[in-house]
């Protein structure tokens, strides 16, 4: 029997035509996009699960102060570790990872030959030697994996960097040379490329032992594991069965206060436990910006969803008249409405099938784009069984919403009203009706959506972020920056070079270690830090609001300049001419600078201090021409492969490091773009077919009324008025539910726009546009039919 259900429903959708590919398409679409957003939601919330009792593991976050002193950091001082391991109850494992700075500049000899590599910073990285231990989900390819690390010369690579080294995974027991001190280190192990849901990415590691014998000291602190003052390293925790996070970082922060010499309660900072499983999708103060996201693409995925299966409902139940007898002649030869179902649900899964299959292609199609726009790495492979569960459990979810109605309305028809073409309750006119509603409602919010993030990028594109980023190009020089800065000012392309010891936008790190007359010593008072020459303030355009700027005589050294938020925060009335004491200088502030921009706009200016000491900036910033921006950067790459022939020239534009702040803001504009598209796109194909068979069903009508004098114009307004009224409502049913949505959108910015009444008149205005474009197209078909053959239509 089952077998014969398979044959009729197959018939059946043969038999379907045009409407069975609307169905088909519109749920190939809608199961394609919604599994690729399932696919990424399923992988950000996995993130860091892998390792072994990953739910025990954490971790320790830094707490400063209150108020506007408030501030919260996932760098923790290195001694952390050793108080947690040696006297905290309960602490299993102690993992410490700080990034690495000392070098980027690798070498590789290979026989005869010898290759450089500058690698980022951010992929190399300083670890304890028990790294593995706690993070057992990093696979060992090759090597100890109970001893990685078999001394402070050895280093741990991932496959990847193996490979681009020596050319092959096989790199254990090969050597790599540090060009700057002609230190060898050799490869002890090689692990497996870090899966795409691990939020430690470095690939290159080396021992932390190494970092205590090259710790150059810290004021008072002399060893690594003394120093309560460097905010360096992430933390990391494995705690016993039953113990209790809240308690270990209380303990933690009475541990800081001794070693520190201070009360609990007036210590600098106190500690706080974060589980390492949500520390990629919250921030260290708990805010879940990253899991915001993660709502809001598994909404939008159910949403596209439910658009499909609406479509599909729509269709199915608006042609059910047409089955209506066939229903009834088999009610009246003895067929049980559970066997009516049961064809009908076979009917519903097969044409759903047929669709995931289509929907399978799509997704092959459309993973260069999903790469691209989430920067994941690991594909929709259909080897992979988890793929085959979030496949199958979309397919299951769509027959569940859009396949059990209409099989369960069909089958309940009346078998007398059946054969007399009256099987389809006029109650499903209402629910289509409120079916189209919803469609056009959630489609408009995708529009308004789309709108309002693309008015909040636009207005970070053109916010003046208080400098001139324009054709600036960065890169590091260190002790022979005071000697480029000389011979690149002679280059014509070029308009002015200034040194820093860090980039303009984040790149200066931060400290509480300052004071100033009139400090309370219950303050935290966390300043970001930039050191930089006289001629940095004037090159990049950023504005005096009092004061003067650096001379570039001596008398620098004891000169500080401060932004107006750090001038508010601070309390100093009349800043000039005050005492400032920043880390063991004291000085005098000499000026104050309107406010820019280091960081995102989704939190406020921070509070800056400008110091100038020359000979410790490394960083160049060279402002060119603009149209001679490449002559600029041969003139500096010359001069780098002067003194470093082996070492590749890198550099940054600054306006594309300010960009990247926006990334994520970036890819959401682009995914809700796609997404509104998607939508509408699927609203359009069963607004298509509804108008097809709406026309269809009002054939005979339509005849009569062309015969009785009715105009093409008229005939057209008559199919065409019904539905856009239901998109209408839509459109009001969407409108305060957007508005609420992209409000709490906009809440995460501490600098943003106002939603304003012509983003929900624009998107009514498109969602009314691109409904009546396709009812239209079928309307001005009916209306040009021969009047003659509408009548004789049966």
């Amino acid at each position: 029997m089952f077998t014969n259900y398979i044959k009729i429903a197959w018939r059946n959708i043969r038999s379907g035509g045009g409407y069975s590919v609307l169905n088909i398409g519109g749920l190939a679409v809608v199961l394609a996009v919604s599994a690729l957003l399932f696919w990424w939601v399923k992988d950000e919330l996995s993130f860091d699960r892998f390792h072994a009792d990953s739910d025990r593991i954490y971790r320790i976050n830094a707490h400063f102060g209150k108020g506007e002193d408030e501030h919260f950091w996932s760098g923790t001082p290195a001694p952390i570790a050793v108080a947690a391991a040696s006297k905290v109850p309960g602490v299993e494992q102690v993992v410490r990872v700080a990034p690495l700075y000392d070098f980027r500049t690798l070498r590789v000899t290979s026989g005869a030959s010898a290759k450089t590599f500058t690698e980022q910073y951010d992929d190399l990285a300083y670890v304890d030697e028990n790294f593995l231990d706690l993070f057992t989900g990093f696979v060992v390819r090759s090597g100890d994996a109970d001893k990685p690390f078999t001394s402070p010369n050895s280093v741990v690579m991932t496959e990847e960097m193996a490979k681009k080294f020596f050319g092959t995974s096989e790199a254990v027991g090969k050597t790599i040379t540090i060009p700057d001190s002609n230190r060898v280190f050799t490869v002890s192990a090689v692990l497996a490329n870090m899966p795409d849901n691990s939020s430690l990415r470095s690939k290159v590691f080396f021992p932390m032992s190494l970092k205590k014998r090259t710790f150059g000291g810290n004021g008072d602190w002399k060893r690594l594991d003394d120093d309560w003052g460097n905010y360096y390293f992430q933390t990391f925790l494995k705690l016993s069965p039953g113990i209790e996070s809240a308690a270990v970082g209380k303990k933690l922060t009475e541990l800081q206060a001794i070693a520190r010499n201070t009360k609990p309660g007036d210590s600098s900072s106190d500690y706080q436990l974060q589980a390492f499983t949500q520390s990629h999708l919250y921030q260290p103060d708990g805010k879940d910006t990253g899991m915001q996201q993660v709502r809001m693409l598994g909404l939008i995925a159910l949403l596209l969803l439910s658009i499909g299966c609406i479509n599909y409902i729509n269709l199915t139940t608006a042609r059910a008249t047409r089955r209506a007898r066939e229903v009834g002649v088999r009610k009246v030869i003895g067929a049980e409405s559970t066997q009516l179902l049961v064809q009908l649900l076979v009917e519903s899964l097969l044409t759903m099938s047929i669709a995931l299959i289509a929907a399978v292609v799509l997704i092959q199609l459309l993973m260069p784009f999903y790469f691209d726009i989430t920067g994941k790495t690991l594909g929709f492979s259909l080897l992979n069984p988890e793929v085959w569960a979030l496949l199958l459990g979309t397919l299951t979810l769509t027959v569940g919403l859009a396949g059990l109605y209409p099989a369960i309305m069909m089958s309940s028809f009346n078998p007398l009203r059946s054969l007399r073409g009256r099987g389809a309750q006029t109650g499903q006119a209402g629910l289509r009706k409120a079916l189209v509603v919803t469609q056009f409602a959630l489609a408009t919010g995708l529009i308004v959506g789309t709108l309002v993030i693309g008015e909040q990028l636009r207005y970070i594109r053109e916010r003046d972020p208080g400098f001139n980023k324009e054709h600036t190009f960065v890169f590091y020089a260190g002790d022979k920056a005071q000697q480029y800065k000389r011979e690149l000012e002679k280059e014509s392309s070029i308009r002015s070079v200034v040194t820093a010891t860090g980039g303009l936008v984040g790149g200066g790190g931060s400290t509480g270690d300052t004071d100033w007359d009139g400090k309370s010593p219950e303050r935290s008072f966390i300043v970001d830090q930039l050191g930089i020459s006289h001629d940095f303030i004037p090159a990049y355009g950023i504005k005096l609001s009092l004061g003067k700027n650096f001379t570039g005589t001596k008398a620098d050294s004891t000169s500080f300049i401060l932004n107006e938020t750090a001038v508010k925060q601070a309390g100093i009335k009349n800043p000039i001419g005050k005492r400032f004491k920043f880390h063991q200088t004291e000085g005098r502030i000499i000026g104050v600078v309107k406010d820019f921009t280091t960081a995102s706009i989704r939190t406020q200016i921070q509070p800056m201090l400008l110091f100038s000491v020359p000979g410790d900036n490394g960083i160049m910033h060279v402002k060119t021409t603009g149209q001679q921006a490449s002559q600029a950067i041969a003139a500096a790459e010359r001069l780098w492969k002067r003194d470093k022939p082996d070492n590749a020239f890198e550099y940054t534009f600054l306006d594309e490091t300010y960009n990247r702040l926006y990334r994520t803001e970036q890819r959401t504009g682009q995914l809700f773009s796609f997404f509104a598209g998607v939508a509408i796109l699927v609203c359009c194909l069963g607004l298509f077919g509804l108008a097809a068979f709406t026309a269809e069903q009002r054939t005979k009508e339509i005849g009569v009324r062309k015969v009785l004098g009715a105009s093409i114009t008229g005939i057209v307004a008559l199919l065409s008025t019904d539905f856009l009224k239901l998109v209408l409502v839509g459109i009001v049913v969407a409108t305060p539910v957007a508005w609420y949505i992209m409000s709490q959108w906009l809440q995460d910015f501490a600098y943003k726009i106002d939603m304003e009444w012509w983003m929900f008149v624009l998107a009514g205005l498109l969602a009314v546009g691109i409904a009546l474009l396709t009812v239209s197209y079928q309307s001005i078909k009916a209306a040009l039919m021969n009047p003659v053959t509408s009548l004789r239509s049966d």
